[in-house]
């Protein structure tokens, strides 16, 4: 019951905050003299923004304390001791402080507890940001104490854990917020709902995936489904699955457009209620699912060489031209990352239009460069390199510089930014969407100055810099979410990166040729000092874990970080040959460049475009 309690609490939390970011209007409408036609009050936000954060303020809190109840409970049924016995709170002391398990348990609670008060102060964007950072950490942590810790497929179960509780919450609690704040909504009830249809289908798919993925690594054969009691409820949580996107299909498809045209909200009521207690019904099957034990069992299997004793998989062979097609290990964090991307891009594709852009045709590379960052994506942690970068320094490094030097840029290179004004319009509630998302600028001076190009480019090249240089990087070899971390900081400080050193300033517009060079130069100067750092070392980084592999092909560990190091310099020359031809190209043109009429032309207008 703890258990079910806590899930839904965490779904109601995440919702709230995430509802309030991208679904619910932020602004009110003001009615004469500056009053709001809704409340009565001249506050400036919308009373459905203000009570669902006072919600997620008080779920979190509950969610808060029934973490700590779950661990003071769990604690007790694994020990044998009853709560209330003298030497309990001082063996709970020692679990929660020198047990992994107990660690991860007292962190979750702890960072809720942080995002809940911090909702009853903060109420900007920024400070929902970092509530619902706080909160997706506390998921992390909770992924990490179910079955997924002690098997050799940990990595893979405990990322299709994250996803599905992250799409889970957003789901279940978004449906009930829509109840319980359908009559503060009022006009933009069917704006909201419209908003979040979206995001419910791309939950929807974030389920299927990581549902199946989780059921791949617990079940020993297929015929686990129909023997087993853990198979029964997958089972059962399949056909719930499918139940759920009949109805959001016809959600979709009859429902919204009822409610735009004749405002019926009883029959759009009455089909979200199916659909919450659906998923609520799923949320306890999913409780249940985490106390029951799977057909493969936690225990890890008996280690057969010191690279599967730290990395969990045995030492892949001496590698060879065919392994870099041959060999592959799916990533589930890089699969899910680049599927939502190309994903996105496609939506966002295939939508009509603004009023002004119709006569221009989106240009082919762009598309191409953006899926082509995404196969790197995938390529990079599933192919080749994510096989040997656990057991190599050289790939480890080789890994991360494909994904912030070569992924990256060609994601920047497909210009999403620039599809997306091209597709969509602004909101005009104060909502943020993925206009205002692409649009964004800072607007305090510090902000300014910390997205200024240079700096940009230095926080992207200091950012990867940071892997190899602070204890991320042992984190990222032990832990699934370090390894998540380490990636999207790979990707994020990739894109950071590329943004100015391709002359694209943050938010839109180009960038001049002497800002390109000098972003260019600082970035690469920073990534070069990372290089020559590894190949002029006399110490292996890491050498508890690189130089323990036992490795009886390849260099040794010394040489081999300093092979990594000695091709990150290699890369950085040839990029850099590349970036200069494209800067001079851009100094004989001008600042924008007139062979890309597309970029040349001005902004489309948003008069008639479509809802964003």
């Amino acid at each position: 019951m703890v258990d079910v309690l806590g899930d839904l609490c965490a779904a109601i939390t995440v919702a709230c905050i995430v509802m309030a970011l991208l679904v619910l209007p932020r602004r009110a409408e003001a009615g004469p003299g500056g009053v709001s036609p809704e409340d009565g009050s001249g506050s400036r936000l919308h009373p459905a923004y203000e009570r669902a954060l006072d919600i997620g303020t008080v779920v979190g809190s509950l969610w808060a304390v029934l973490l700590v109840l779950r661990m003071v409970l769990g604690y007790a049924l694994a020990a044998g001791q009853a709560p209330f016995k003298p030497r309990f709170g001082s063996d709970l002391m020692m679990y929660v402080t020198s047990l992994e398990l107990g660690q991860y348990q007292l962190a979750g609670a702890v960072l809720v507890a942080i995002a809940s008060t911090l909702l009853i102060a903060v109420r900007s964007r920024a400070g929902l940001l970092a509530g619902l950072g706080l909160v997706f950490a506390a998921l992390v942590t909770k992924s990490m104490t179910g079955h997924a810790a002690g098997q050799t497929t940990h990595e893979a179960a405990t990322s299709s854990m994250i996803v599905h509780l992250v799409a889970a919450g957003i789901w279940l609690g978004g449906l009930a917020l829509l109840l319980v704040l359908a009559s503060r909504l009022g006009p933009a009830l069917a704006d909201a709902a419209e908003r979040f249809s979206v995001l419910a289908l791309a939950c929807y798919g974030a389920l299927t995936v990581s549902g199946i993925v989780s059921a791949v690594v617990r079940l020993s054969a297929p015929m686990d489904v129909v023997t087993t009691a853990y198979g029964w409820m997958i089972l059962l949580k399949t056909i719930l699955l499918v139940l759920l996107g009949a109805a959001g299909w016809w959600q979709r498809r009859r429902t919204l457009l009822r409610l735009r045209r004749s405002d019926q909200r009883r029959s759009f009521l009455w089909l979200v209620a199916g659909e919450v207690f659906l998923v609520a019904a799923a949320t306890g099957l999913a409780a249940a699912l985490s106390n029951t034990a799977p057909p493969v069992p936690d225990e890890p299997d008996p280690v057969s060489s010191p690279a599967e004793a730290l990395t969990d998989f045995p030492l892949p062979g001496a590698p060879d031209l065919a392994t870099l097609f041959t060999a592959w290990r799916a990533d589930v964090a890089g699969a899910a990352l680049a599927l939502g991307l190309a994903v996105a891009y496609v939506w966002v594709r295939s939508r009509r239009p603004l009023a002004g852009s119709e006569g221009r045709s989106w240009p082919a590379r762009r598309s191409v460069a953006w899926f082509g960052g995404c196969a790197v994506l995938v390529w990079s942690t599933s192919g080749a390199p994510g096989v040997y970068a656990p057991v190599q320094f050289s790939v480890h490094l080789g890994q991360h510089a494909l994904l912030a030097l070569v992924a990256a840029p060609l994601l920047v290179a497909g210009r999403f930014g620039e599809l997306v004004r091209s597709r969509i319009a602004s909101r005009t509630d104060g909502s943020a969407g993925l206009r205002e998302l692409v649009d964004w600028k800072p607007g305090s001076s510090l902000g300014q100055w910390l997205t200024h190009p240079v700096v940009l480019a230095l926080f992207g090249a200091v950012s990867f810099a940071a892997i190899y240089l602070t204890p991320a990087l042992r984190m990222g070899l032990e832990t699934a979410p370090g390894r998540l971390v380490v990636l999207c900081t790979a990707v994020v400080g990739g894109v950071a990166l590329a943004l100015p050193v391709q002359g694209r300033a943050l938010g839109g517009g180009t960038l001049s040729w002497v800002e390109r060079s000098i972003a260019a130069m600082a970035g690469t100067l920073v990534l070069a000092g990372l290089a020559l750092t590894l190949a002029l070392s006399r110490e292996v980084v890491q050498d508890d874990w690189f130089g323990a592999m036992g490795r009886d092909w390849g260099a040794d560990a010394l040489g081999d970080q300093r092979l990594g190091g000695l091709v990150l310099c290699a890369v950085l020359l040839v990029l850099a040959g590349v970036h200069s031809l494209a800067i001079l190209r851009q100094r004989r043109r001008g600042t924008e460049d007139p062979s890309d009429p597309h970029e040349a032309a001005p902004r489309p207008s948003d008069a008639g475009a479509n809802a964003g």
